[in-house]
């Protein structure tokens, strides 16, 4: 069967970056991106070839890079993803970072809207304390089974719930006066949709991302106000990691000194200097 070079295959293909087509070859022939810049005379076969030319097509057409090779890196570690969740991004990484400063081992960390569970999985993995009791929430039966994969290939115990935000939480693990549970102190992260339909509409990006991880009504803060209404309502102490758009800054405040007047918030922006996790802490 006739074969191809490496060399030859980036020769013959300008429509995307190069670094693209070289992560997708890689892919493809099961090789690292070095093997494949080391390698240039390397021959593939005419059947990768056109497994190649496919993928390459649909990155041309907007198909994130992430859905094409089914995984992305987060806080160090590799995630399995697909078109039923959201592409973890780097600036995530700063929640996880915020929460590893305070969690203690007795704590019980809840992410809500978990999507990959990106989230938990990188802060169990990262924290000294591995069994930390976890919970992971999302409303989309689809993503708890991309978190559920993820988390069994890096082996860390989480009890995934499907439903509404805190609602099968609170059902799951009720606090009251006569329960021991009432002792814990919860650590909240949540990375729930924040984008507005407009801008969902006009930013070419994301349009192969699934919109209901992105978008929610109120201006973006439709989902982080009911999650806030909610945690009014809890009785053990808590720590809660919001991501937000950096020009929710403001509004995301007055949500909460409605819902959550005693709690101390803070705002810790990203590495571009802008305003990305809201902190609160009752």
């Amino acid at each position: 069967m006739p074969q191809i070079s490496i060399q030859q295959l980036l020769q013959f293909n300008s429509s995307i970056d190069r670094l693209d087509i070289e992560l997708l070859i890689a892919y493809i022939i099961k090789k690292t991106r070095e093997f494949i810049l080391s390698h240039l005379d390397f021959k593939i076969s005419l059947l990768k070839y056109w497994q190649i030319k496919k993928l390459i097509k649909k990155r041309a057409h907007g198909i994130p890079l992430a859905y094409l090779t089914k995984h992305k890196e987060f806080f160090g570690w590799e995630f399995f993803v697909n078109k039923n969740v959201l592409i973890p991004r780097p600036e995530t990484e700063i929640l996880v970072e915020e929460v590893l400063k305070i969690l203690k081992k007795d704590d019980v960390l809840i992410d809500i809207g978990t999507g990959s569970g990106c989230i938990p999985i990188s802060i169990i993995k990262t924290f000294k304390h591995q069994e930390i009791k976890t919970f992971a929430i999302d409303s989309s039966k689809p993503a708890l089974t991309v978190a559920h994969r993820n988390a069994k290939h890096y082996d860390v115990k989480i009890k995934f719930l499907h439903g509404n935000l805190l609602t099968p939480f609170i059902k799951t693990y009720p606090a009251t006066a006569e329960s021991r549970s009432l002792r814990d102190k919860l650590v909240i992260t949540a990375n729930l949709p924040y984008l507005t339909a407009t801008q969902y509409q006009y930013e070419a990006s994301i349009q192969a991302e699934p919109k209901i991880a992105l978008v929610a009504e109120n201006n973006g803060l439709g989902l982080y106000e009911e999650l806030i209404q909610q945690m009014s309502g809890l009785k053990n102490k808590f720590s809660a990691f919001l991501e937000i758009d950096p020009r929710q800054n403001k509004e995301i405040k007055k949500i909460i000194r409605q819902y959550l007047p005693e709690t101390k918030v803070k705002i810790k922006p990203d590495l571009a200097g802008l305003n990305r996790v809201v902190i609160i802490q009752n």
